[in-house]
């Protein structure tokens, strides 16, 4: 076997420091989150290159491998998750404590991969931001990959010569590779969190460890390898975003430098590169890297629970924080156990891990339960419920998921009267409905509701992993719009911050687009589509992590109150320009009128998540019933002035041509 490889250690530290400091928050770094991809393509890589030398040489033996395995990663990973749920124990809300249960039943069998995708969803997303154990999703996918990738090897040696054994695993590669790329195209959520389109990643280090690519025999080819491997691995460190489309392509530059990197440390002198991440620094937190992966997200987990957001002081307190935790799981958890003084039976070593698997999978059920509620007043479980601020009970929201038609659509406003709106959007429709139909019934008007989370009227458009929801909710508007001439009023309440910079959207011909693309293009549509109808669009005003009735009780609970959170306006403006111009265009047709949530929520400095004693909002960006009868005079003027302005004719837009995509 080739000598321990220093460098090994100190491209550790360049897959987790990354990570670490996009975690905590630090600017300059917002594609850190590609060090998992190096973290799987070295653990590929030494693994495979372990599993192939026992093969070749008639020794391998699968309960050893998972006993190398055991060692290496459960006595960590245990003592964290048992930390970690007393500090969880101690400290969460019911809500919070309930998910953190589910997540670690989940994490203690290796499935927190699945069970985040199916619950907390995006990875980038803000609930995300409050799940302690959200980083053990790419541990689940390693064990999942340590499954079957050895009986994949054994039965590939098996079956013929070595030859077979490359060809399995590179065929293997392709084809998770090759879903990798669609599954980032079709289901972006999907293909970040589970095996089959991560797998490639670890089987590139391992057809590197197969020697498929053999060794640099220069000098010069491995120090050109190394130095373009490390600008493949820096460049979308620095360069890539929470909206780049990830993995998929995306993540070829930082596997392939990974790769280059190893490979060139393959041969017999060590490049300038290898030098680097050989030096003492590097290589300690290489040493560190996987207790510090473990324990960093917890602590910035709690510390924003807490503190409720964290402030430069506390990023640059968290850090140092991180590194004294993982120095001492390293020296006193990983290293005892992985180099025990006496042997342990592997038979006991299994028990012994089933034991504490399903003791830690039963502690988790019983937190998912009921969240544990005595441990909290009763007064603070009841503010920290969002559905104190939504106002009266929402029944007409859920358009898709109640599978509404034109015969069950709410009807809403002035009884008696014939419907003459429409009020359709996303989540953000059905919190201002209420405030919507009361300024309408005050007009003298009524109409109808479509609402579903996440959707928004673009014709001939679907969000990326909702294409179902978009089409059943797109039919039904137009069949309502087509089949009621009376509905002249269109109102559309919509988060456009997540709409134009976090959703990518499904257009003509199955081809993908981004956010503001898919945005403008489906409503362009819309105004086409219904040249006699005036459209109102609702704008929201700011989100943040500090608003809504969960901070506010976590600031009464951790003696923080009275909390008046609040955001810079100039924040809000930078994320008001990312949509901007799509409204400024669709705004040049007169028919289209744009009302502002800031105009009552911000002032010249800031944007406020509290008004006169009551919460602006019900979570971190759903306004709240107090806030949206803010504007329900403002609504109610505009109601009032509807026929007066239907005395428009179809207009002649000044935007690009468009055709009108199928529905």
């Amino acid at each position: 076997m080739k000598q321990y490889r220093t460098d090994i250690d100190g491209l550790r530290a360049l897959a987790v420091t990354p990570v670490v400091l996009f975690h905590i928050g630090f600017a300059g770094l917002s594609g850190g989150y590609v060090g998992v991809d190096i973290f799987f393509v070295i653990s590929g890589f030494l693994i495979t290159m372990s599993l192939d030398e026992d093969i070749r040489a008639g020794s391998y033996s699968i309960s050893q491998f998972y006993v190398r395995r055991i060692r290496r990663i459960f006595p960590a990973y245990f003592v964290l998750i048992c930390i970690v749920s007393l500090f969880a124990a101690a400290l969460q809300l019911p809500a919070d404590l309930k998910d953190y249960g589910s997540s670690m039943a989940a994490t203690s069998v290796y499935v927190s991969n699945i069970s985040f995708w199916l619950g907390s969803g995006d990875y980038f997303g803000l609930k995300s931001e409050f799940q302690p154990l959200l980083h053990t999703w790419s541990l689940s996918v390693e064990e999942q990959f340590y499954i079957v990738f050895p009986l994949l090897l054994i039965v590939a040696s098996r079956a013929g010569s070595r030859t077979w054994m490359k060809l399995a695993v590179a065929l293997c590669f392709a084809a998770s590779l090759a879903l990798s790329i669609r599954g980032t195209q079709a289901t972006p959520v999907a293909a970040f969190y589970l095996l089959p389109t991560r797998a490639w990643e670890l089987l590139a280090g391992s057809l590197l460890a197969l020697g498929v690519a053999g060794v640099p025999r220069r000098a010069t080819t491995a120090e050109v390898a190394a130095l373009a491997g490390l600008l493949l691995i820096v460049a979308p460190i620095v360069l890539y975003t929470a909206q780049t489309p990830f993995p998929g392509l995306g993540a070829i530059p930082p596997v392939l430098g990974a790769v280059l990197i190893l490979y060139a440390g393959m041969g017999d002198q060590q490049t300038t590169v290898g030098r680097l991440l050989s030096h003492p620094a590097p290589r300690f937190i290489g040493l560190i890297s996987y207790s510090l992966y473990l324990w960093h997200w917890p602590i910035i987990v709690f510390a924003r629970y807490v503190f409720l957001d964290l402030d430069l002081s506390l990023k640059l307190a968290i850090l140092p924080l991180a590194i004294v935790m993982a120095t001492l799981s390293w020296r006193f958890v990983e290293r005892p156990f992985r180099r025990p003084i006496a042997p342990v039976a592997p038979r006991w070593l299994f028990a012994t891990t089933a034991a504490l698997t399903c003791g830690i999978a039963a502690i988790g059920l019983l937190f998912a339960r009921d969240g544990l509620p005595w441990r909290i007043s009763p007064v603070i479980v009841a503010m920290a419920d969002k559905a104190t601020y939504q106002g009266p009970p929402r029944t007409c929201g859920g358009a898709y998921q109640k599978r509404r038609t034109l015969a069950t659509l709410c009807v809403r406003g002035t009884p008696g009267v014939t419907p003459d709106l429409l009020v359709i959007g996303d989540s953000h429709a059905d919190a201002l409905a209420q405030s919507v139909f009361e300024a309408a019934d005050e007009a003298g008007h009524a109409g109808y509701q479509i609402s579903d989370t996440g959707y928004r009227p673009l014709l001939g458009y679907a969000k990326v992993g909702e294409e179902a929801k978009y089409r059943y909710l797109n039919r039904l508007a137009v069949a309502l719009l087509d089949s009621h001439p009376a509905v002249r009023t269109i109102v559309i309440p919509a988060y456009w911050h997540q709409a134009v910079s976090i959703d990518s959207y499904v257009g003509p011909a199955d081809t993908r687009v981004a956010g503001a693309v898919g945005v403008e293009a489906g409503f362009v549509a819309l105004l086409k589509r219904y040249p006699n109808r005036r459209f109102l669009f609702l704008l929201p005003a700011a989100h943040s992590l500090t608003f809504g009735g969960d901070a506010a009780a976590r600031a009464t609970l951790f003696g923080r109150a009275p909390f008046h959170p609040a955001v810079p306006r100039a924040l809000f403006d930078a994320e008001q320009a990312e949509y901007a111009p799509i409204l400024a265009r669709l705004k040049t047709d007169p028919r289209v009128h744009v009302l502002r949530m800031s105009d009552t929520l911000c002032d010249a400095t800031l944007c406020h998540g509290d008004l006169a004693g009551a919460l602006a909002y019900s979570d971190d960006n759903h306004p709240s019933y107090a806030a949206a009868e803010r504007v329900k005079p403002a609504l109610t003027r505009y109601f009032r002035h509807g026929t007066q302005a239907m005395q428009v004719a179809a207009v002649r837009f000044t935007l690009p041509p468009l055709l009108l995509p199928p529905l």
